[in-house]
Formats: C-alpha cells, structure tokens, sequence
C-alpha cells in the first residue's frame, strides 16, 4: 500500500534515484539529454524549497513523487514522478489525486495545470485520462490566462510542449 507524505531535505537522495528513473524513460524514447535533464541536488532542493513535493512510499521504498504550487487561480502540477519499475501499477494516477485534493481544498483554485511534452505518449494517455485538456483545446477564455502562457519555457523546436488545464469540479 503506497503512503503519501511531505517531503523533506532527508528525501534529497530517494527523489533524484526517483527522478533519474522516470528521465530514462523519455531517453529511451528518443527524447535529448540536453532537453531533458534529471534535476541535481540544487535544482532538487530549490524544488522542495519553492513547491509541496510528497513522496510515495511502499514500506520503506520510496517509488515516485508529485510536486506542485498554487498560480493565481490555479494549482499547477509541476512533476509526477515514478521510478520506472514500479509505473503502470496506479501510483501516477495516486500521486495526481493527491493534488487534485489539495486544488479543490484550496477556495481560490478554479483550474489545475501543468506543461507536458507533446512526445511523451505515456505522459499524455495519463493527463487525458485524469481529466486534462491542452489549453489551445477549451472553449472559452480562461481565468488570467496570461498565467498559463508563462508556463511554457523557451523549448527547442525538437521538443514541444504544451500547457494542459483540468477544471476542478467541488
């Protein structure tokens, strides 16, 4: 049974074995090492510093995270992680339910977001079966949708991403 608690600066280690994982997974797809790259331990720890990050645990094996923050209207799904011998069992999907929890406790949160590569087939098939649309996809216009645009960082032209959004229904 996975338990889901905050991670802390002690979880440094079981995050990058975590992280560099789930990256081979885009290698082995043909992504670049330079698009993709696993975070180091400075990038780890401003990540824990700037977003609630909780790590999965099954007993005392530590097998995926989620990080995310509040945006304005929007709670925004910064990384699903799952090390790779232990994906397709259900943990992404548990790791995402989590933060969906936290959007709809949050009052000023309307919408989740997050950005996903528009190569990574599996990473798609997860999103639309949570829910999530690409934002180019909605009808109508989106509450401070200037927010979402910022989200999408100077990619190169080999790797396209795109900004998904989820309504939260209470």
């Amino acid at each position: 049974m996975l338990v889901l608690s905050p991670a802390t600066a002690h979880d440094l280690a079981a995050l990058q074995v975590i992280e560099r994982s789930a990256t081979d997974l885009y290698y082995e797809a043909g992504f670049s090492r330079l698009a993709i790259r696993p975070r180091g331990d400075d990038d780890m720890r401003a990540l824990l510093g700037q977003t609630t990050i909780l790590l999965a645990r099954d007993g005392d094996d530590a097998i995926g995270y989620v990080s995310y923050y509040p945006r304005g209207p929007y709670m925004h799904l910064e990384e699903i992680a799952v090390r790779r011998d232990r994906q397709r069992r259900g943990s992404g999907r548990q790791l995402a339910d989590q933060v969906l929890a936290a959007a709809r406790a949050d009052p000023q949160c309307s919408h989740l977001s997050l950005v996903a590569f528009c190569r990574a087939p599996w990473a798609l098939r997860l999103y639309d079966r949570l829910g999530f649309r690409p934002l180019v996809a909605l009808p109508g216009p989106l509450p401070h949708a200037e927010l979402l645009n910022e989200l999408l960082p100077e990619a190169a032209a080999d790797e396209p991403r795109q900004v998904m959004v989820m309504p939260i229904a209470s």
